[in-house]
């Protein structure tokens, strides 16, 4: 790898308990975890916070804003003292050409994130049904859909991991 290939990409250091991204940034840039873990969270710092997992080293995270242009649907927050590298978009497609491993893993993260959403949103329609608040059978008709877009049996859980 020559250091012309990734001018912008960095190595960053975060203390424990510092923020490495922000839930809602849309900073495009993916970070590689060299040394070190994280957690991830939804909604962090709020009453419905939620963590998702925890990251440990060679594992991406940042990839929906690189490959969607959205904001990060997450927080991610070192859980001790975290080195990594910030790739940014302008570098990223020379990353994945000379780290092709890293596909692997930012698709690893994808569905993982895919599958985590499915099984929060029928976590949801669970309980509203329980609460009455929906109808049965508009319960059934959209945890049907979910199951059929998605791939996920809401009772089977055995591909479902909770690290990302």
């Amino acid at each position: 790898m020559e250091a012309k290939e990734f001018n912008e990409t960095k190595m960053l250091q975060f203390a424990e308990d510092e923020i490495i991204l922000k839930q809602g940034s849309t900073e495009k840039a993916l970070y590689k975890i060299i040394r070190g873990k994280a957690i991830v969270y939804f909604n962090y710092g709020q009453e419905d916070e939620y963590m998702v997992g925890m990251l440990s080293e060679q594992r991406c995270f940042g990839e929906l804003s690189i490959l969607c242009g959205k904001p990060s649907i997450y927080t991610v927050v070192a859980y001790d003292d975290v080195l990594v590298m910030r790739i940014p978009e302008k570098d990223f497609d020379n990353f994945i050409r000379n780290n092709s491993a890293n596909a692997i893993g930012i698709m690893h993260n994808l569905a993982n994130t895919l599958l985590t959403l499915s099984f929060n949103i029928n976590l949801i329609l669970e309980e509203l049904e329980q609460e009455k608040k929906i109808k049965p059978d508009t319960y059934k008709d959209i945890t049907k859909k979910i199951r059929l877009y998605t791939a996920l049996n809401a009772k089977d859980t055995t591909n479902f991991n909770t690290s990302i």
